[in-house]
């Protein structure tokens, strides 16, 4: 059989469509964008914002492994990309919320830790976890 929790395209997937969920419950127009691998998930704009500027939105799933990878791409400078990042505990059990995260591009640059083949990551888990990462727990007026 088939399991769920240890499939990363899953969790992915399930990260993306939880993500948008929440964005329309609060009162955005969000698309998700199409392919794998890709570094925006969502695009997202509130209709009652005057500026009607949109936000890039990636979303950063995980199960395990207290870390999130966020690519080879310097972001640090793009002040309408967000990452979401989403821990979730119990997978398989769908009444139970995965963490959220919310955090600016440019301020997650500034904590990614390198990672494997150019690749950045930022850490939630051991020695070199980001320490106060639980100032962004639930801070959806980020976006």
């Amino acid at each position: 059989m088939w399991d769920s929790s240890t499939s990363g395209h899953a969790t992915g997937m399930a990260g993306e469509f939880f993500v948008m969920e929440q964005l329309f419950r609060r009162g955005y127009e969000a698309t998700l964008t199409l392919g794998n691998a890709k570094n925006i998930d969502i695009v997202a704009y509130r209709p009652t914002d005057r500026t009607k500027k949109t936000k890039r939105i990636s979303v950063k799933a995980t199960t395990k492994g207290g870390k999130w990878t966020i690519g080879r791409d310097d972001l640090s400078g793009e002040e309408d990309m967000i990452f979401v990042f989403l821990r979730y505990k119990e997978f398989t059990d769908s009444y139970i919320p995965p963490e959220v995260y919310i955090v600016p591009a440019p301020k997650a640059w500034e904590n990614a830790l390198g990672w494997l083949n150019d690749t950045w990551a930022i850490y939630y888990s051991g020695k070199n976890a980001w320490r106060d990462l639980s100032n962004f727990k639930d801070t959806w007026q980020l976006i």
